[in-house]
């Protein structure tokens, strides 16, 4: 017998059908999901303190888990306007275990772009994210989860880069007043959780990286109170069925 989906799970699955060019959530019937974050690093923060918060909820929580494999690993999508020069927070993502994927130059609607404004703002930020960090980007998410025909085609010219968008299993709502506060993004982000599911948190500013490093720490005990496990976008995307 198929296990009974959530509302939440059939109506991304519907929504994986009506836009093929996107990922929305991996199909699996196994506990495991990506955990993703959006927006950083946060723009003139010295040493890219906020961001940093982030990292430290994961890893304090991965304290408690012997396994190598069981491990939260997230996928870092970073916005290369913010980088500061001389700025170690890519190599330092990527080397607490974590994935970078590429999310533009700027915080901006890119489905409003010119075609060819989009295609140059996708290299630009590829070949700024490629100075810093030597893992090859291998997602694009667009701004506001948004994005035309047109940009499809400009992403699959783009060597190493999985031919669809980037998106969610979630609508985020972690930016926005009232809602930007850790009790109620741990109860929202937790109606999202299924087998297979993309969540999103967003950092990009202190207040949204504060937001997001203090609800981490209860969602990530409740999901592994749920015996979940929480992966990269890779690792969920590349996770065969046992």
């Amino acid at each position: 017998m198929s296990p009974m989906l959530l509302p939440q799970q059939q109506l991304v699955i519907q929504l994986a059908k009506r836009f093929p060019d996107a990922i929305f959530y991996k199909e699996t019937t196994e506990r495991i999901v990506a955990l993703t974050i959006d927006d950083v690093p946060t723009p003139n923060d010295p040493d890219d303190a906020s961001t940093r918060c982030i990292l430290s909820a994961i890893a304090t929580h991965n304290q408690a888990i012997d396994e190598a494999g069981d491990r939260v690993r997230a996928t870092f999508f970073i916005i290369t306007s913010h980088l500061a020069s001389g700025s170690t927070i890519l190599s330092d993502i990527v080397a607490a275990g974590h994935e970078i994927g590429n999310h533009g130059i700027a915080d901006d609607n890119t489905a409003l772009q010119h075609p060819e404004i989009f295609s140059l703002q996708l290299r630009a930020s590829h070949q700024r994210l490629m100075q810093d960090c030597s893992q090859p980007p291998r997602w694009y998410r667009p701004g506001r989860g948004l994005y035309t025909p047109a940009m499809v085609q400009s992403l699959r010219q783009m060597d190493g880069y999985e031919p669809r968008f980037a998106l969610a299993s979630m609508i985020p709502i972690d930016t926005f007043t009232p809602t930007n506060n850790p009790e109620f993004t741990v109860r929202y982000v937790s109606q999202f959780i299924f087998p297979g599911a993309i969540l999103l948190l967003h950092g990009g500013s202190i207040a949204n990286c504060q937001n997001t490093a203090a609800a981490l720490t209860r969602i990530l005990s409740l999901l592994k109170r749920q015996h979940y496990r929480v992966v990269t976008l890779s690792q969920l995307w590349d996770h065969v069925e046992r």
